[in-house]
């Protein structure tokens, strides 16, 4: 196993030693995934993340994934967290492909709609109670599409994840994560330096989204900043973290 590919489906870079099969089963959280190891990345470091979408009470309500991957948080929203409706979007056929399959796999499928293609594109407006955007580096090319997907009568959450650059505290080195990059939901190091620079980052999204927002129907909204969760360490100095963004029309 090599680094992930920086190409826009994210490739692995694995090479089967040993067998024909290179499809893969993962359990966590009592969700099971299957996947074509050498064709789909996967990121054990996000299982928190996982949880803390589990953990949501999502009753009755509609979520579109822009980035779905082969089911990562589609599927703890509709087995956990009790969305009513999830709308998937994918661009890579294979992971398209593990994801209908992991929906089967875990009787959800009929409360779940894939989209395959470039989920910029995608033709919804205005129906979405939640949005997740989960694409590192920056999912900020989804963030038009995610402002127009929200409900226009009363808005809804977006959950943004982005990998932010830290400046180190005075003195330190530059040792490599102490999670090796799968990250523990914990800040390394000492922490409470580094989060001036989640909550910059945050404001500034919030800034950004509320115009585009108003872009997108015409009016103002209101955007409040509900939370910012640490997922994993990524590098020496940038963390994976994801914002939890209210957004409601004024």
């Amino acid at each position: 196993m090599g680094r992930v590919s920086a190409d826009s489906f994210r490739s692995p870079a694995v090479t089967l030693l040993l067998g024909e099969d290179s499809w893969v089963t993962h359990v966590d959280n009592g969700i099971r995934y299957e996947f074509d190891v050498t064709k789909c990345m996967f990121s054990p470091g996000n299982i928190t993340e996982k949880l803390r979408i589990a953990s949501l009470d999502c009753s009755g309500e509609t979520v579109v994934d822009l980035y779905a991957g082969i089911g990562y948080f589609t599927i703890p929203y509709l087995v956990c967290a009790g969305a009513a409706r999830v709308h998937a979007c994918e661009w890579n056929p294979h992971a398209v492909a593990a994801l209908r399959r992991n929906l089967q796999l875990n009787g959800v499928s009929q409360r779940c709609t894939v989209h395959q293609g470039d989920s910029r594109q995608l033709q919804l407006s205005g129906g979405a109670d939640r949005v997740n955007l989960g694409l590192i580096p920056s999912s900020e090319e989804g963030w038009p599409a995610a402002c127009r997907l929200l409900r226009r009568d009363r808005g809804g959450v977006l959950h943004v994840h982005q990998n932010v650059p830290s400046r180190p505290p005075r003195g330190a080195g530059t040792a490599t994560p102490r999670d090796g990059g799968r990250g523990s939901g914990q800040p390394p190091g000492p922490g409470r330096s580094l989060r001036r620079e989640w909550r910059e980052w945050a404001e500034d999204a919030s800034r950004r989204i509320a115009a585009l927002l108003l872009d997108a129907h015409g009016q103002p909204w209101r955007t409040t900043v509900l939370h910012i969760e640490h997922v994993k360490s990524y590098a020496p100095h940038v963390d994976h973290v994801v914002l939890d963004l209210e957004c409601r029309p004024v």
